[in-house]
């Protein structure tokens, strides 16, 4: 047995050899030692990474949210990282925490929350007239804003959403309410038209949808019936989803940044109109039925 051989077969049958071998000739561990196949993935991760935040970057260039700009980029990175990784529910979370935030903030803001609930009484269409242009001024039809943004009733009290959520602050609605509100006011700048609405719907739809998503992955969260629908209907076309969900995101980005410089043509509107409540649902009242008496007790 050569001398080399002897070496080898004793760094195999004792560790402290190997190590102290290996310290001496500086060599390092051969499990520390990367594969070119290894190595060439480290490499690729890498350019992709640089590639990913540089496109976040690019993605919120103009963004009029300055302080919240890091905090969104970030949020970017993550999504795009776990949609290579076919990691669907993370996805769908990292992109809902990027609406989340942005709409969150521009809530907070007074001076739209001041036009969102002095307007929510006035009607969500404006007025087409032949021959006119469109203008925010002129309105008409009894389909409230609140109605289009508050859609149903409150099972419990029996009232309608509109009326009751028309009488709390922008800043304590719900996420999905206050996500719907930014797509009226900023994204159609509170000049929609009737034939908007289909539009509209789809939009607030996958907006939704994301809502719904982003608990898919929580651990101890038994789902209702509605996650149950929702998450039957988009997992098995997540492919698809990645993508529809992306183009939401930009859409919704978009609204933001040209939504907010009009923000001053808003308040001038709201300032030169007056709040209009949304009045209760109004029980309806049957006509008496006057009953022959036959003589006969009906009651005990």
């Amino acid at each position: 047995m050569s001398t080399i051989d002897k070496i080898t077969r004793l760094t195999q049958q004792n560790a402290e050899f190997d190590m102290e071998l290996r310290k001496r000739l500086n060599v390092a561990s051969a499990n520390s030692v990367l594969s070119d196949d290894e190595r060439i993935n480290e490499i690729y991760e890498y350019c992709i990474e640089k590639i990913i935040r540089q496109q976040a970057i690019e993605f919120y260039t103009d963004f009029p949210l300055q302080s919240i700009k890091d905090i969104l980029i970030g949020d970017f990175i993550r999504m795009e990282s776990f949609r290579r990784k076919d990691n669907f529910g993370d996805f769908c979370l990292s992109l809902y925490q990027q609406i989340e935030c942005m709409t969150n903030r521009l809530c907070e803001k007074k001076e739209l929350s001041d036009i969102t609930e002095k307007m929510w009484g006035h009607p969500a269409y404006l007025k087409i007239e032949k021959g006119k242009e469109l203008s925010i001024y002129s309105r008409n039809g009894d389909y409230t804003i609140a109605s289009l943004l508050f859609p149903g009733n409150n099972k419990q009290s029996g009232n309608t959403n509109a009326f009751e959520k028309s009488r709390i602050s922008l800043q304590t609605q719900y996420a999905i309410d206050k996500i719907r509100t930014i797509v009226y006011f900023l994204g159609y700048k509170a000049m929609m038209k009737s034939s908007d609405y289909d539009s509209f719907i789809e939009i607030t739809s996958l907006l939704n949808d994301i809502y719904q998503c982003r608990n898919m992955n929580h651990r101890g969260n038994s789902q209702n019936q509605w996650e149950k629908e929702t998450f039957a209907r988009i997992v098995p076309l997540k492919s698809l989803y990645y993508f529809k969900f992306l183009g939401v995101l930009a859409q919704y980005v978009e609204y933001i940044k040209e939504g907010c410089e009009y923000i001053p043509e808003l308040k001038k509107y709201s300032d030169s109109i007056e709040k209009r409540k949304i009045s209760a649902p109004q029980l309806k009242v049957i006509d008496k039925i006057e009953l022959k008496d036959d003589g006969k007790k009906r009651f005990k």
